[in-house]
């Protein structure tokens, strides 16, 4: 019974609805157009405006834009001070013979949990297990690879071979 009750309710709102759409767009009085003619009749056809029109002349390129240009263009270069060169004393480098311990690399071990390697060396006649970037004997680790190790000693790197027993 509610459904019945409540269908016929929607049904009238739905019919109020549609009539009052239709009676806007179809049901509009004559007296409203009336009133709009009346009103144009009563302006003026003469503008408010002057219009007054601006002549000017265009010149005439006979030059393709996109093509290139026959004459190489030179940059103006803007004058340059000279400074007066410093006089340079030359630095005499001198080689300094380093003792290098001898090194022998055997590999690396690489843990599951550790990012860097452990790496297997033997510096004179003594084996250490270190991992990169410590320090031996005043001996850094710079970098283990599989073939090779990157040492330094008093700022001086060298690569060191792996031995193949």
């Amino acid at each position: 019974m509610k459904k019945k009750y409540l269908n016929s309710v929607l049904i009238v709102f739905l019919i109020i609805i549609w009539g009052a759409v239709i009676y806007k767009y179809f049901g509009k009085s004559d007296t409203s157009n009336k009133n709009i003619g009346n009103n144009v009749a009563n302006i003026n056809n003469q503008p408010k405006y002057n219009i007054t029109k601006d002549t000017f002349l265009l010149k005439i390129i006979n030059k393709f834009p996109f093509k290139a240009s026959k004459r190489i263009r030179k940059p103006v270069q803007a004058t340059k001070v000279k400074a007066s060169p410093q006089k340079t004393v030359p630095k005499h480098i001198k080689k300094i013979n380093t003792v290098w311990p001898d090194i022998s690399y055997h590999g690396f071990v690489k843990g599951n949990h550790k990012t860097t390697r452990l790496v297997l060396l033997k510096i004179d006649k003594k084996l250490y297990r270190k991992r990169e970037n410590e320090t031996v004997v005043d001996l850094t680790l710079v970098k283990a690879y599989n073939d090779s190790l990157i040492v330094s000693f008093n700022n001086i790197k060298k690569t060191i071979t792996k031995i193949h027993d």
